[in-house]
């Protein structure tokens, strides 16, 4: 008990490590798992909800024709109307500024040419500035254009008559060519059409068609709404699977912080204990290096299951905070999640003891620790995803434990690697078995260097005493 209390007054004594690597990179951590639960919960949205373009019309040409009444009417559905006045500096502004993301100007003596070339000329287009910034003014853009068309077409058509018999003549013309003749033309659409000749159009005429040009907007049979349709199974599956790989991507993120702080934290607490007079103090004592070697690492790796813990909670509470629910996740997924954060934690703990076998400095430790974590991360998918990875890198990643730890949850919850598979019992016991392999190695390779310093006295203290004179 002593030794134990011994180990976590040490362990407390080094609290500045403690908060920098185990609170302020654990935050870091979660932070970036927050963006990624936020995301994830945000795409689930049911609703369909259309972002609206900003379109500011500037008419020069007084409404004639109703052309810019009826086209604010067209776009008011779909996009924002804008106010602006019609000044060089305003507009130049406006787009400097993405106040709009597109400004439409309508020309003086736009109807006029409008109407003039109902006839068959190519009618006259409109100015319009995109916005820099985004797509969303040449979205518009192609509105504007619809509009003109459809008020084209409105145009056109009202004023075009068709004489019966000529049409007759010509579709008898037009069948023989293709193997079938006039006579079985229905009579019936022959006398839906109109008669007469193509009449030339006025400005009444283009305000009408303008008009029904932007009635045919909100037109439901024309333009049919977007409907959403509600289906619970594929919904419900949907939010299960983003709740397993946020839980599951949370949990991951421990990797780097445990493997920073239970490594260095382990390295300095068990090397305070084997070094200068400590060392001989306990070794004249007479209670059993051995077991209290092993009560420290208890101790530690006691500390290293609540940590553990925290994680945990702290990943299930992340997760209702963004809104998803924890009960989409099943319980064996769960403690088989659980369980491998904490032989990952054991095994960072394992390697912590080979640093203090090695009688590393603290420099020394805090270089390795922070250069094999930052390789761990980079290699295990946690800051990269696993198909953006060279072969390389996946190669060398399956030789270190953070890879096997990533893939030990992967298989609990049947996500990430193990997607086709789904939870695998097995997969995460061999998964899991690796890392623990690692950590064993850590311990074989601790005692070793241990016992190759204790057998040669030079390399862990002086040859000889100096006197101070």
């Amino acid at each position: 008990m002593n030794t134990c209390k011994a180990t976590l007054r040490v362990l407390f004594a080094h609290r500045v490590y403690l908060m920098i690597y185990l609170v302020f990179i654990g935050i870091l951590m979660m932070s970036i798992s927050w963006a990624m639960l936020t995301s994830a919960s945000g795409s689930m949205s049911a609703v369909f909800e259309s972002t609206k373009t900003r379109v500011a019309i500037i008419d020069r040409d007084s409404d004639r024709g109703d052309i810019a009444t009826s086209m604010r009417a067209y776009l008011r559905d779909s996009s924002e109307l804008v106010d602006l006045d019609d000044t060089s500096e305003t507009l130049q502004q406006a787009v400097a500024s993405n106040w709009v993301d597109l400004i439409v100007i309508i020309p003086d003596g736009f109807a006029d040419d409008y109407v003039a070339a109902a006839d068959g000329d190519n009618p006259p287009n409109v100015d319009t500035v995109t916005s820099y910034a985004s797509g969303s003014g040449s979205m518009a853009r192609m509105n504007v254009g619809g509009f003109l068309s459809l008020t084209r077409t409105a145009l056109i058509g009202a004023q075009t008559r068709v004489d019966q018999a000529a049409l007759a003549g010509m579709m008898n013309a037009t069948g023989g060519a293709a193997g079938f003749d006039g006579a079985s033309l229905d009579q019936d659409m022959l006398d839906s059409l109109p008669e007469g000749q193509v009449d030339k159009p006025d400005i009444k005429d283009l305000s009408q068609a303008a008009k029904m040009a932007a009635e045919s907007a909100s037109d439901t049979d024309v333009n049919h709404q977007i409907a959403v349709v509600d289906t619970p199974t594929e919904e419900s599956a949907s939010a299960a699977d983003t709740a397993v790989s946020g839980f599951g991507g949370t949990m991951k993120t421990a990797l780097y912080p445990l493997s920073l702080a239970m490594t260095i934290c382990g390295s300095m607490i068990l090397g305070a204990f084997t070094t200068g007079e400590v060392r001989r103090r306990l070794t004249a004592s007479p209670r059993r290096m051995v077991l209290m070697g092993l009560q420290r690492l208890l101790t530690l790796g006691g500390f290293a299951l609540v940590v553990c813990v925290g994680y945990l909670v702290l990943s299930i509470g992340l997760m209702m905070a963004a809104g998803l629910d924890p009960l989409h996740l099943s319980i064996g997924g769960v403690l088989m999640t659980f369980g491998a954060t904490c032989v990952y934690a054991l095994m960072t703990v394992a390697c912590g003891f080979m640093l203090s076998e090695f009688g590393l400095s603290e420099e020394a430790a805090n270089g390795f620790a922070n250069i094999f974590g930052l390789l761990i991360m980079f290699t295990s998918g946690v800051a990269l995803p696993i198909d953006m990875m060279p072969g390389v890198m996946v190669t060398i990643a399956k030789f270190l434990p953070g890879w096997w730890y990533c893939t030990a949850i992967d298989n609990a919850l049947g996500f990430g690697t193990a997607a086709e598979t789904g939870i695998s019992v097995a997969g995460w016991s061999g998964s899991l078995g690796l890392v623990a392999l690692f950590g064993v190695m850590f311990i074989c390779i601790g005692l070793a260097a241990g016992r190759f310093r204790r057998s040669r006295p030079a390399l862990a203290a002086p040859a000889t005493t100096q006197l101070a004179e």
